[in-house]
């Protein structure tokens, strides 16, 4: 599961979600690179290049299909739910989830055929 590749995709998903309102904030980023250093076991250092490397991969993207289909693949079900929960930890970082970033969320857990209970479940355990 810890293949660049997963990393950097999982990145951009989660960049996505803090970019979907239109400003990233320094809260956003922070929590992002947390996410990757914890779920990935990445040093800060990598966490950060990810980062970087995100903003590049998504300056040529057109939508999300092609982060979330990858990661449909390489990813159980399970590591898919998590890394919705942590898209909602993006999204919840300055207190208040932006509709922008719901629709994000829900359009990524799609992709990633994540059941609408588990959408939920997610939603509620990040929003509280």
């Amino acid at each position: 599961m810890d293949s660049k590749k997963t990393i950097l995709y999982a990145s951009c998903l989660m960049l996505e979600i803090a970019k979907a309102d239109d400003k990233v904030t320094s809260e956003e980023l922070i929590i992002i690179e947390e996410i990757l250093v914890d779920y990935f076991n990445i040093s800060k250092k990598d966490a950060s290049e990810t980062i970087r490397n995100s903003y590049k991969e998504l300056k040529d993207s057109i939508d999300m299909f092609k982060y979330a289909n990858f990661l449909n693949h390489e990813l159980n079900y399970q590591d898919k739910v998590d890394l919705i929960r942590c898209a909602f930890e993006v999204g919840y970082s300055d207190e208040k989830l932006h509709y922008l970033e719901l629709n994000y969320i829900k359009t990524m857990s799609k992709l990633l055929n994540i059941e609408n209970n588990d959408l939920v479940k997610a939603k509620i355990e990040k929003k509280n």
